[in-house]
């Protein structure tokens, strides 16, 4: 954790974000596209309708084809002062995914700092793909294959990383990863390691199981688990969930009813943390 929220900032940041969810559910259910409110924002909305109370994050997932199509219709949809960015054209972007902003505030990670990526408060939006079944692994070494190109991207943005503070080998960890990011820099660049990323994302045979690309363990979701998503509150909001959230939960955090220890309930507060006049 990068520091301490000062009181009432989480709670700010909080409500800015279920501002942004509302925006996110508008748009998909005026055309018609499929999203649900993806890790622990869904755990939030079945264990307490709302934010787990210490998060700071919305996470929302997409079938990828809605997510391109969301990611066409949604700048010109979206009211003024939100924005949405990815990789392929904002290029001070670090992460494989979409990312919608709220304009006037700062909320720069440890991570996003050494990319030298601006990140205001924001809400992330997944896309996921149709996986490649081998040997009844339910699409796992396909996720791998996709995780290898996300990992070489982190590695090429950034040079220090905040993951390997508190390793009992951390100075050599260091030194490694630094000899490889310094090579990645020499032979190749940013846009090629996401072409190639891309490239590993499509299925040469698509099975019924789902999976994040960019996430940072191999979670494969069967098809029924995920898809035709049902209605949940979240906040002041109804929003779209996994159609079998009792699974997706379970898969995820397994007894998922059960608080963690408080040493455990970690945020992403920021380095720096400005929320502006946001309204």
């Amino acid at each position: 954790m990068d520091s301490e929220y000062l009181p009432g900032q989480l709670e700010r940041v909080q409500q800015i974000e279920t501002q942004m969810l509302s925006q996110i559910d508008r748009i998909c259910r005026k055309h018609k596209l499929t999203y649900w409110i993806d890790g622990g924002t869904c755990l939030g909305a079945v264990r307490h309708k709302g934010f787990i109370p210490w998060d700071d994050d919305i996470d929302v997932g997409m079938p990828i084809e809605d997510f391109r199509t969301f990611m066409q219709l949604a700048p010109s949809e979206l009211p003024q002062g939100i924005s949405l960015h990815q990789m392929a054209s904002d290029p001070t972007q670090y992460v494989l995914w979409g990312k919608l902003y709220k304009d006037d505030t700062v909320f720069i990670e440890s991570d996003a700092r050494e990319a030298g990526c601006n990140e205001c408060v924001f809400i992330d939006v997944f896309p996921y793909i149709q996986l490649d079944q081998k040997n009844g692994d339910h699409g796992v070494r396909h996720l791998r294959r996709t995780q290898f190109w996300t990992k070489l991207i982190y590695i090429y943005r950034i040079k220090n990383p905040n993951v390997l503070k508190g390793l009992s080998w951390e100075p050599v960890a260091r030194a490694g990863w630094k000899v490889v990011h310094a090579v990645l820099r020499l032979v190749t660049t940013q846009d090629r390691l996401r072409r190639r990323f891309e490239r590993a994302c499509v299925a040469k045979h698509p099975s019924d199981w789902w999976g994040n690309p960019s996430a940072a363990r191999p979670y494969p979701f069967h098809h029924n688990t995920l898809m035709d998503p049902v209605e949940l509150p979240f906040e002041d909001l109804v929003v779209y969930a996994p159609h079998d959230w009792d699974k997706f939960c379970t898969d995820l955090y397994a007894d998922y009813m059960q608080l963690p220890p408080k040493d455990k309930r970690k945020t992403h507060s920021p380095l720096v943390l400005d929320l502006g006049d946001a309204t």
